[in-house]
């Protein structure tokens, strides 16, 4: 897919805060008008980290939440450009780039799911509150992390509070003792229109298998947001080529940056995915 950039901007706003919502999570919030104004569900901002050129890349970060003109994002401080991010004072300024990338299709009627795990929380909040918009009002979220420190709050999801958040540990140290993925069979058997995840790929992979195991019929609108070490951001550097399965059943690769983040699941090349290194965010 080539990438649209028509919508996509430069922009520095001021900084208002970035909180530590506990379990190394943060949340930056930052005035960004023009990205506020235009980002979609699943959309993305390449988020410049620092001043100097170390690191030399921007760090691609899902618009987790708008408000008028104020952006939030989630993310975890693992490498030396999220440090940098997570030191930031409110007043700093922020450099930015976006909207970027293909985002969810948001459908129109429910009921929906919401499989989030871990970091992948990030494109929710957005995401609901545009199904909100279109009134949509049955939307069940399924939130696991590793440890209860690790799961991104409940109320966070949207504002007012969505319908229900159904939680789920490792550990067992809130809501269900084990995978998020035990939770699907009984959200399945709601028939939703759409079940929408995000989280490490191994997670998304196994969020399929789950499906596909259950016998249940498939959601029609099935999309996952892949994760991939991504440069440029908008289809030049061809960093974050992902395997997906073609019309004809041959196997192919696209773009994360471009064709998704958010792709069909259906479309997934999930033992190839499988097999590639994993995506460092530095």
């Amino acid at each position: 897919m080539t990438a649209d950039l028509s919508r996509a901007a430069l922009e520095t706003g001021d900084v208002l805060v970035v909180e530590r919502l506990g379990g190394g999570l943060l949340e930056l919030v930052a005035r960004l008008p023009h990205l506020a104004a235009t980002a979609m569900p699943g959309t993305f901002a390449q988020l410049r980290c620092g001043e100097g050129t170390t690191p030399l890349l921007r760090r691609p970060f899902s618009v987790a939440w708008t408000q008028d003109d104020i952006c939030g994002f989630v993310f975890e401080a693992v490498g030396a450009g999220t440090r940098l991010l997570s030191e930031l004072q409110p007043g700093d300024r922020l450099d930015t780039l976006g909207p970027l990338g293909h985002g969810f299709s948001v459908v129109d009627a429910g009921p929906v799911v919401c499989v989030s795990g871990g970091l992948g929380c990030a494109p929710f909040p957005l995401l609901i509150n545009e199904l909100r918009r279109r009134g949509v009002e049955d939307i069940l979220v399924l939130n696991g992390a590793r440890t209860a420190t690790r799961l991104y709050p409940a109320e966070r999801f949207a504002r007012p509070a969505v319908s229900v958040v159904a939680e789920a540990t490792d550990d067992g140290t809130r809501g269900h003792h084990g995978r998020v993925t035990d939770l699907l069979g009984q959200a399945l058997a709601s028939r939703p229109a759409a079940l929408y995840a995000c989280g490490p790929n191994p997670m998304l992979g196994a969020v399929m298998r789950t499906l596909l195991e259950s016998g249940a019929d498939l959601p029609p609108t099935l999309e996952a947001s892949l994760e991939a070490p991504m440069g440029c951001g908008f289809g030049t550097c061809l960093g974050c080529a992902l395997p997906v399965r073609a019309e004809d059943g041959s196997g192919a690769w696209k773009l994360c940056c471009t064709d998704g983040p958010v792709m069909p699941m259906r479309d997934v090349d999930w033992e190839g995915l499988s097999a590639l290194p994993g995506a460092d965010v530095a």
